[in-house]
């Protein structure tokens, strides 16, 4: 019974000893390999990128319809403006888009937002063909009854309407099964067009070797309507003096033209740091003065698409990775800058 009791009282001892360790945290210390919990090794899966404008649910056509970009004419000042039209699925795709283009917008488009077609709505699509990167396509005579003061616009209109498409590099234009010698502009029919022709072209100032230049796209705003904001292209030649994303980032960081009908949302002051390029992404790092933009969401959202359609037009560029001070960062209104952005699907959609 004695060694009982003296059994007892040690495991009593014990148990009040084990009690106040634990009521002062000591016990992981005392006990450390048997009552710690063994860390297991971490799989760190990297994170899928996120869903850029390009991929979002919502920018998804429904069943059945296409998104398709077709060039109509502002009139303020006569800027051709890419805009998105749904279009019923169809296997010419190419002959689809010019159809619209030829269509112009909707009377009520028509009104609400100053567009246009520059293109005689009674000309006939008479053959398209593409192979081999050229895209072919015949019109009928009633294709050459337009402003010749608007020739490039017109031109354009077709021709960067079928470069959307990705096996199409040239394009030649034929009338009634022949190329003019001269469109009624002055424009040589006989040969292509590419995309160096440029989308509402202007030259730098400064420029004077042209055998020593670059153009660039560059994306800037307009309002149309009463107060909805469509994204413009600028093809804007510079000299080639810096390679082709500084030389982007910095053209668009100085805005449009004076006196152009367009502007930027990109804060003044906002500057290049630093940026890299590999497979297809492009981190881009700008100083902290792009935080001063103005227009709350609105102003995000123009910031984003200005980025995004500019940089995306610089070849093998895919995706981009901004970054502010270094940092990724959300914006103030939600806005995130956390994860790399891909070039929107749709742009400029018409209601």
């Amino acid at each position: 019974m004695i060694e009982i009791s003296k059994f007892l009282k040690y495991l009593v001892l014990l148990i009040c000893l084990v009690g106040s360790m634990l009521l002062v945290g000591c016990l992981s210390d005392f006990f450390p390999y048997v009552f710690q919990e063994k860390e297991e090794p971490r799989t760190v899966i990297p994170e899928e990128p996120e869903q850029g404008p390009a991929d979002s649910e919502e920018e998804k056509p429904p069943e059945g319809v296409l998104y398709l970009k077709v060039y109509f004419l502002e009139g303020k000042g006569n800027y051709l403006i890419p805009v998105t039209a749904a279009i019923p699925w169809t296997d010419g795709v190419a002959r689809a888009a010019l159809q619209r283009l030829i269509e112009g917008p909707t009377p009520s488009q028509e009104m609400r937002y100053g567009l246009s077609s520059i293109m005689s709505p009674t000309t006939e699509i008479r053959g398209l063909t593409i192979r081999d990167g050229l895209a072919k396509v015949d019109f009928s005579v009633s294709f050459l009854s337009y402003d010749p003061g608007l020739e490039r616009q017109v031109l354009n209109s077709v021709v960067f309407t079928l470069l959307q498409f990705p096996t199409v590099k040239d394009v030649q234009i034929l009338v009634e099964g022949f190329a003019p010698e001269l469109f009624p502009g002055g424009t040589p029919g006989k040969g292509t067009f590419s995309r160096e022709r440029g989308l509402n072209l202007e030259v730098a100032e400064g420029v004077t070797d042209f055998e020593n230049t670059q153009p660039l796209t560059l994306y800037f705003c307009t309002v149309l309507g009463e107060n909805d904001i469509f994204y413009v292209p600028v093809t804007r030649v510079i000299s080639s003096d810096d390679d082709i994303i500084k030389a982007s980032i910095n053209e668009l960081l100085k805005g449009p033209r004076p006196n152009s009908h367009l502007f930027s949302e990109l804060p003044p002051g906002t500057a290049l740091r630093n940026y890299s390029f590999q497979d297809g992404m492009l981190v881009l790092d700008l100083t902290n003065d792009l935080l001063n933009y103005k227009g709350g969401l609105s102003g995000e959202k123009n910031i984003l698409a200005q980025l995004m359609l500019t940089l995306t037009e610089i070849p093998d560029v895919e995706k981009v990775q901004l970054l502010i001070e270094g940092r990724m960062i959300e914006l103030t209104y939600g806005t995130s800058l956390l994860k790399p952005i891909s070039r929107p699907l749709v742009i400029n959609r018409l209601l």
